[in-house]
């Protein structure tokens, strides 16, 4: 049996969304994801099933970074709060995907402070 957990973590703090993707490899591992993970596209029957989490051996095949660079990439976005993370305890490694409801919200406020 597999043990897995998801941590969802709240975008808190909008700069801290822009200091995270301020640097160039974290930009590019958040898009993969972000392409990897997208139901864009996809037909109305499809949007339906989950949203597939990245393991950083697919961000590596996908980006050629190492998985120093792709581990620490995900670490700062994790911490700006864009990532829904899945823990796999039983193989050691953590797989990610856009937590699209956090960036949402993020936004919403951002264009709400705007307008004020």
């Amino acid at each position: 049996m597999v043990a897995a957990m998801v941590i969802v973590m709240v975008v808190g703090d909008g700069r801290a969304v822009i200091a995270a993707l301020a640097d160039a490899e974290t930009l590019y591992v958040f898009g993969v994801i972000a392409a990897r993970t997208s139901k864009l596209g996809l037909q109305e029957s499809d949007r339906v099933r989950s949203t597939p989490y990245v393991t950083p051996f697919g961000l590596m095949r996908e980006t050629s970074l190492s998985r120093d660079v792709v581990e620490e990439s995900a670490g700062r976005l994790k911490r700006a709060g864009l990532l829904e993370v899945l823990v796999d305890d039983g193989r050691g490694y953590e797989s990610w995907r856009i937590d699209e409801a956090a960036l949402a919200a993020a936004a919403t406020r951002t264009a709400a402070a705007r307008s004020a």
